[in-house]
């Protein structure tokens, strides 16, 4: 039987790391894969993470005077670090590992650590403080235990040979915008602190706020503002309409302390815990209308967002390309339909399926232990590494829930969204969750279909054209649309 790759969208929009989709369909579709860049939703999983740990310092304005305004406006959470380069496997279209594909140096930031310290593209890495380097995701673990100003030992090989060089990491840039006060404090999560990031409009008075929890995965948000992809036209709109924004960073991830994302300890419910007391924060800030507080979640979000609202109330909540069944079933409908999209037959389609059955039944019915269901076979283990090194704790507890009995608690207005080219769900999942909210509370949630929207906001032509976006050359605008009906959304629930 063909082995069908699984790997997680990840949002971040980066992702994005989300809602998961066969590597197979994007193979299928093209005769090559190109690597992860950081653009939002992202098949390949760690190589998305390393490019957004990595972007480049241009994309953030960051003159003295504005870093010196920055700083005024945070709370003395250390600053995370940035080695400016970005990782993945030397064959972009082959798995990643040690021996056979390497991890590899794609690219160097100018200005950044790695190129003061003569780090090159092409080089492949071995190491980083001694430690051995198989994977992008293990380059990023490694890389993500420092603070700004630490040094950090890269070991390479360079036309083969085997060579060190030494970095003294630098801190991330802060966002600026002309269009807001961008404010970097932090809330207390069970004994540590978790990076909050605030854009406030820069007249006086209170305004209405938006929480922004996105996807499935181990990656930072800040930088987001400044992205022309991605959350960042959401959030520059919603600035510029009156709101204040808030992103909460990952524990781990970012400047927040905490386990890393990447623990056991990091849970699902251990991530709703960091919103729980964002939106606390958020309702007592002196320029926010603590009654008209939303929520706008996306792909695996707002699964998160049903954690987290039975213990603090919103205005309302917007839930973009998500599921409303259980994780388990939603996995089983995923493989059937990306199978489809790349072109199997009918019987090698239901063939996949059962085979992801048994992996999943596995792991989110026995709750076996990943390293168990990764030697059940290959289709297994794909599904396991899809989830980019996001902990089976976290997501076993993700296949346990049940969004029908969350949602019974939760009584608020709520806009399900779901855009015709996102192969990453279904229509059919959005309407499922507004059939779940309205038949608890009639009436509450509604449902909006955009044509030719993906995963990610940007318009394709159709959900196949969605898989092939990384190998077609053809830039995919975001879909403005999108924020027209959420605007008008928020507004209308604002007035009520």
């Amino acid at each position: 039987m063909k082995r069908l790759a699984m790997a997680v969208a990840l949002l971040t929009l980066t992702g994005t790391l989300d809602l998961h989709t066969p590597l197979k369909a994007q193979k299928s579709a093209s005769p090559s894969r190109k690597g992860a860049n950081g653009s939002g939703i992202n098949f390949e999983g760690a190589a998305n993470v390393m490019n957004r740990a990595a972007r480049p310092v241009a994309l953030l304005r960051n003159d003295e005077a504005q870093r010196t305004d920055v700083l005024a406006q945070s709370d003395g959470l250390p600053r995370h670090r940035i080695i400016g380069l970005t990782v993945g496997p030397t064959d972009i279209k082959a798995p990643e590992n040690r021996r056979m594909n390497p991890p590899t140096v794609k690219s160097v930031a100018a200005g950044g650590a790695a190129e003061a310290a003569g780090i090159q593209p092409g080089d492949v890495v071995s190491e980083v403080d001694t430690l051995p380097v198989d994977t992008s995701a293990d380059f990023v673990r490694l890389i993500g235990r420092h603070l700004a100003c630490d040094q950090v030992r890269v070991g390479l090989v360079r036309a083969g040979e085997k060579i060190s060089k030494t970095a003294t990491l630098k801190p991330h840039p802060f966002e600026i915008t002309p269009d807001a006060s961008v404010l970097y404090r932090s809330v207390q999560v069970e004994g540590a602190r978790r990076r909050v990031i605030v854009t406030r409009p820069n007249a006086p008075g209170r305004y209405p706020a938006v929480l922004l929890i996105g996807g499935l995965g181990s990656y930072s948000l800040d930088g987001e503002l400044m992205r022309d992809i991605g959350y960042g036209p959401i959030l520059r709109a919603l600035l510029k309409h009156g709101f204040v924004t808030m992103r909460v960073e990952k524990t781990g991830e970012g400047d927040s302390e905490g386990p890393a994302c990447t623990d056991g300890h990091a849970t699902a419910e251990l991530e709703a815990e960091g919103y729980v007391a964002a939106l606390r924060a958020l309702k007592g800030y002196n320029f926010v209308e603590s009654d008209k507080v939303f929520i706008f979640a996306h792909s695996l979000g707002p699964l998160i967002a049903a954690l987290v609202l039975p213990q603090e109330s919103v205005r309302g909540v917007v839930a973009a390309e998500t599921i409303g069944r259980s994780w388990f079933e939603y996995g089983l409908e995923n493989v059937r339909l990306q199978s489809s999209l790349a072109g199997e037959p009918p019987d090698q389609v239901d063939a996949e399926v059962r085979a992801h059955e048994k992996c999943a039944h596995h792991f989110y019915v026995l709750h076996e232990p990943a390293e168990a269901v990764v030697k059940l076979g290959d289709q297994c283990g794909d599904m396991i590494r899809s989830y980019a090194d996001v902990p089976s704790t976290y997501m076993q507890q993700i296949g346990d829930l049940s969004l029908a009995k969350q949602w019974k608690q939760i009584d608020v207005p709520v806009l399900v969204i779901y855009g015709t080219s996102n192969p990453a769900t279904s229509a059919d999942e959005g309407r499922y969750l507004v059939e779940i909210i309205n038949t608890f509370h009639p009436g509450r949630a509604s449902f909006v279909e955009l044509p030719g929207m993906g995963h990610d906001f940007a318009r394709y032509s159709s959900q196949v054209e969605y898989l092939r976006r990384r190998h077609d050359g053809r830039p995919h605008p975001f879909d403005d649309e999108v924020l027209v009906v959420l605007t008008k959304w928020m507004d209308e629930q604002s007035d009520t």
